[in-house]
């Protein structure tokens, strides 16, 4: 592993065990056993690493349009992904706001990032819908459908510890169960067949 790519696995260990105030380009070198300045050599400031581990963040989870789930068995395992996706990246989605609020090159990046997820989220709830896994006809139940996967996905993690509950990985998976809950209602009898062949 290169040493760039370690400061980016050193720093996401210490901003998911800490935060990303606590620990600082000094706490990462020290826990790599490089100095700071061989650090900053790679990255500038700890704003770019946590640019940067954003951007690998989204290379492990985002589908290309064509790639998108057709159908109910898709979307669940692709959910599963995402919710380990999630827990490696933990840190980033408990402090979101306040990450967009420090830096407007992320905030300009995530913003356009976000309209484009929602668009991918749309499309495959119209794609169970078009293979017949969802019987869902008005378009605002599609639109609130979407909404609500990207509350969940966004603010799952901020919510479970307003409530004081520690975060573990069985935690992101009960979000994708909320998720799937939120989709229940609108599951056809196909869909409920595929899913209990597949389990």
């Amino acid at each position: 592993m290169s040493t760039k790519q370690r400061i980016l696995e050193t720093a996401l260990e210490l901003f998911n065990t800490t935060n990303t105030q606590a620990a600082t380009t000094n706490h990462i070198a020290k826990a790599m056993g490089i100095s700071v300045g061989n650090l900053h050599y790679h990255y500038k400031n700890r704003e770019e690493i946590i640019f940067k581990l954003y951007e690998q963040m989204l290379q492990e989870s985002t589908l290309l349009v064509q790639d998108l789930p057709k159908d109910i068995v898709g979307l669940f395992e692709h959910q599963k992904l995402m919710s380990k996706v999630l827990w490696r990246y933990r840190f980033f989605y408990r402090e979101l706001l306040f990450l967009l609020s420090r830096d407007p090159l992320l905030k300009e990046r995530y913003t356009t990032d976000n309209r484009a997820h929602r668009q991918r989220i749309r499309i495959t709830f119209e794609n169970l819908v078009h293979h017949g896994d969802l019987a869902i006809k008005e378009e605002k139940v599609l639109e609130q459908l979407t909404d609500t996967v990207m509350l969940v996905l966004s603010f799952w993690n901020p919510m479970m510890e307003t409530l004081g509950e520690e975060i573990n990985k069985e935690d992101f998976s009960a979000a994708t169960a909320h998720i799937q809950c939120a989709m229940h209602p609108y599951l056809t009898k196909q869909a409920q067949d595929k899913l209990t062949a597949h389990q």
